[in-house]
């Protein structure tokens, strides 16, 4: 009788085994693609200073020459050249560029020429300046032949941001690669300003500081301050050059630019520090130390993307909790 009942059970255990539950059952799926942004910031329509007429504050002289009637141009001498977004590596109206040609002839034959390096078409539209047709580069190149004590010129460039994320100008570095001597360093100046058109209530920018610079740093041509390119070099290669740039220029991945305004002149030198001077004084300096000679030098723009690095520990504030790591 044990052995039957044994039996029973081994059968109905062997019975439960084959038994079960049904489940409902679900799932959540995370796919993710990342891709990744760009940093890219181009120079665009190269021109000489004030051809917008009632824009961006242009007004005075683009040219200071010396000559008749006022001894510069006046205001919006030059006009922009024919074409739009697809002519913006022309510096000038081609007429405009002959009235000055005809201006100071007989005078001087002082020549110059800027243009965009080896411009390639844009391909984003940007607050004017059309994909496909407005030409960028990351390169100027001017040339200015022939000048003279007094000579003053300002050329202006658009910087726009053709990438995907805001970018600022973190440092500039600048080098003067060839020069015949030292008093030609001396005697050629640069002036820097840029106008940021996300703020343009606050006027022009300065991209130089130059508190800590001396008054023999520096010349004044037409109220226009310009720094030797002997005491800029000194200046950008120190220890806190960094520090002497403005850090708050910026230009945006949308319909935003900066305009940058690029002054190059000649100190007048009429106290003949590296000339004779006024035939008045009759200092008896040699000129050949100026005359005839050149020099060259870069301005290259750094930019880095703008934002903040956040802490190690920092948190996650809208949740309350620092985030894990």
């Amino acid at each position: 009788m044990k052995r039957k009942i044994l039996a029973c059970v081994l059968a109905c255990a062997t019975l439960f085994l084959g038994m079960g539950y049904a489940y409902w059952t679900d799932s959540l799926q995370l796919e993710t693609t990342a891709t990744t942004g760009e940093l890219e910031v181009k120079f665009v329509d190269l021109a000489l200073y004030g051809q917008y007429a009632g824009q961006d504050n242009e007004t005075g002289w683009a040219v200071v020459d010396g000559i008749t009637p006022n001894g510069y141009t006046a205001d919006w001498f030059f006009q922009r050249a024919a074409g739009g977004g697809a002519n913006v590596n022309v510096l000038a109206d081609a007429a405009d560029l002959q009235a000055y040609n005809d201006r100071i002839w007989g005078y001087t034959k002082t020549n110059f020429d800027a243009d965009l390096v080896n411009p390639i078409p844009i391909d984003v539209t940007i607050d004017g300046y059309t994909a496909g047709q407005t030409n960028g580069s990351s390169k100027i190149a001017i040339a200015m032949n022939q000048i003279y004590p007094g000579f003053a010129q300002v050329y202006q460039t658009d910087i726009i941001n053709t990438g995907t994320i805001a970018a600022k100008l973190a440092d500039l570095e600048f080098d003067v690669t060839e020069f015949a001597n030292v008093a030609t360093k001396d005697m050629i100046g640069v002036s820097m300003e840029i106008l940021r058109e996300y703020a343009k209530d606050e006027g022009h920018v300065p991209v130089f500081h130059t508190d800590n610079l001396s008054p023999a740093d520096k010349f004044t041509v037409a109220g226009v301050e310009f720094i030797r390119l002997s005491s800029l070099e000194t200046l950008m290669a120190g220890p806190n050059a960094p520090a002497l740039l403005n850090e708050t220029i910026y230009v945006l991945p949308d319909n935003s630019r900066m305009d940058l305004y690029i002054g190059i002149a000649m100190d007048p030198d009429k106290v003949g520090n590296y000339t004779s001077g006024s035939t008045a004084a009759l200092s008896g300096k040699d000129d050949s130390a100026t005359e005839n000679r050149s020099v060259k030098f870069n301005v290259e723009f750094l930019f880095d993307q703008f934002n903040i690095d956040v802490p190690e520990g920092g948190s996650n504030e809208h949740l309350g909790d620092p985030l894990p790591h």
